[in-house]
């Protein structure tokens, strides 16, 4: 819900940001295009648009963001998934096929000739929260936000 809020922020943002300023920097527009990609959930089409040359400037954010929507696919995968083609998850997660068999060994997946079978996996952070029942004034601020934008 509060990702959904984000991408919408980030939608309007890129409505106010003058035509001038978008012609002026190309990047904006490349940073944009994977905003886009992600809002539409098409994953294959997010990892294309992360894998260009970035400046220095946004290079280690463009990095973090790629590392975080591979590991958002693949844990994905390990719950939507109880088998799959190794070709299928390599485009799913922007990853060559050696890379994505590696990655699939490494979390303790089955992986026989062309088919990965994926264990799902217990998200640690969500297990550990369960028991957490108040509100932490980070999450009340955030909640306050996404009423205001519902609100408006």
């Amino acid at each position: 819900m509060y990702d959904g809020y984000r991408r919408c922020n980030a939608k309007y943002l890129w409505k106010r940001i003058p035509p001038d300023v978008k012609a002026a920097h190309e990047e904006l527009g490349r940073v944009w295009t994977v905003g886009q990609c992600m809002w539409q959930r098409n994953w294959p089409a997010v990892h294309t648009a992360l894998n260009v040359e970035w400046s220095e400037d946004i290079k280690d954010v463009m990095t973090a963001l790629k590392d975080n929507v591979r590991e958002r696919v693949m844990r994905l995968i390990s719950k939507a998934y109880s088998s799959l083609n190794l070709t299928t998850m390599a485009t799913m997660s922007g990853m060559s096929l050696d890379e994505v068999r590696q990655a699939a060994i490494d979390r303790g997946w089955t992986v026989d000739g062309t088919i990965v079978q994926p264990r799902k996996q217990i998200d640690e952070e969500q297990y550990s929260q369960s028991d957490k029942i108040c509100l932490t004034e980070e999450q009340l601020q955030k909640l306050t936000q996404f009423v205001s934008f519902l609100e408006n």
